[in-house]
């Protein structure tokens, strides 16, 4: 008993050592690294906040929506009406479902009118007005497809992507009809991405925890823990000191 749990710990041990590589060195970084750094909260200055002065005078929640639904079809359907602050301007955004499609559009709060779709020129300006610290565009492109495991997968299209060569190789996506930052992406967000790729052993997607292969690795660990310590129990001295019938050892 004794030698079979010794060479399946070991055999399954060097069977398993890249992937428990892999989970404890992903493991580090996660704990080392606080989220708010790698998704680069600190390069982006906070959302315009709401004011009391900016409520005033502005249209009924019902007349910004006629405005959205003549705008994207009479089929349209409303799911929420918000209101957000841009430019310092007061906006109604407004949530829906149209020809089974998800939208979201800004009417001004004011005059009624819906915003249109902001150009490449607006979505430069937008990304370089939003950084906290310095930084210049390298690149500026219209993001229409989203192909598996891609750092701005389950979000929705189109974005525009603005890239900075600093800080931190940031790419900012911004919503083309709300002008927000939808997301943000770091180098520590791509190293984060792989490692968790790896600690979850999703090679295509990046996001399924349950795959197959990630349950059997996971319960090829839980052999290898298990016949360790039971093999240490076996043969420890210490152990067998306190069995039952056991000689003391002499001074």
């Amino acid at each position: 008993m004794k030698k079979f749990l010794r060479t399946l710990h070991r055999w399954l041990g060097l069977l398993m050592a890249l992937q428990l590589l892999a989970w404890f060195g992903s493991g580090l970084y996660f704990a080392l690294s606080p989220i708010e750094t790698i998704r680069g909260t600190h390069l982006v200055e906070e959302p315009a906040v709401l004011h009391a002065a900016g409520l005033e005078g502005l249209i009924s929640p019902s007349v910004a929506w006629v405005q959205v639904a003549a705008d994207t079809g009479a089929e349209s359907e409303l799911t929420t009406v918000s209101l957000t602050a841009h430019d310092g301007h007061t906006w109604y955004r407004v949530s829906g479902t149209s020809a089974d499609a998800e939208f979201v559009r800004l009417v001004d709060g004011l005059t009624g009118a819906v915003a249109p779709r902001i150009d490449e020129r607006e979505a430069r300006r937008i990304a370089e007005g939003s950084l906290a610290v310095p930084g210049t565009v390298s690149t500026v492109e219209l993001v229409t497809e989203s192909p598996a495991g891609s750092e701005y997968r389950d979000h929705r299209l189109p974005l525009w992507r603005v890239g900075f060569d600093d800080p931190e190789s940031l790419n900012l996506y911004i919503d083309p009809w709300t002008r927000e930052i939808a997301i943000k992406r770091t180098a520590r967000w791509r190293i984060f991405d792989f490692l968790w790729m790896l600690h979850i052993m999703d090679w295509s997607t990046r996001d399924d925890f349950n795959t197959p292969l990630l349950q059997i690795a996971a319960a090829v660990g839980l052999i290898i823990v298990l016949s360790g310590l039971i093999y240490w129990f076996m043969t420890s001295k210490a152990v067998r000191r306190l069995r039952p019938g056991a000689r003391p050892r002499g001074r």
